[in-house]
């Protein structure tokens, strides 16, 4: 009789402890900045900005990192564009390909 308590114990902390573990994964926490809002955010941002909304900016996401790739016509242009998408929510880092053409 005791032999079934301990194993129904032991099996009971066992699954305890499996269902925490996957509590802890970083998805779990992760709140409302998908990489398709963060690219959609980007977007409105450049499309609202009166340099930007004109320009060919290319704008893709992978966990967080924003991707600028295309043409601009100057230097500032891709500094505001790297700028811009810096600042929304959920973005981690910025990799400016802008490629600067008149």
């Amino acid at each position: 009789m005791k032999n079934y308590y301990l194993k129904g114990i032991i099996g009971f902390f066992f699954v305890l402890l499996v269902g925490c573990q996957s509590l802890t994964n970083e998805n779990f926490f992760r709140i409302g900045h998908s990489d398709a809002s963060i690219t959609a955010s980007v977007n409105s941002a450049f499309a609202s900005h009166q340099d930007l909304s004109t320009q060919r900016i290319h704008v893709e996401t992978q966990k967080g990192t924003v991707v600028l790739s295309g043409y601009v016509k100057t230097i500032r242009q891709s500094d505001t564009a790297g700028d811009i998408a810096g600042k929304i929510p959920g973005v981690k880092s910025v990799q400016n390909g802008l490629i600067v053409r008149k």
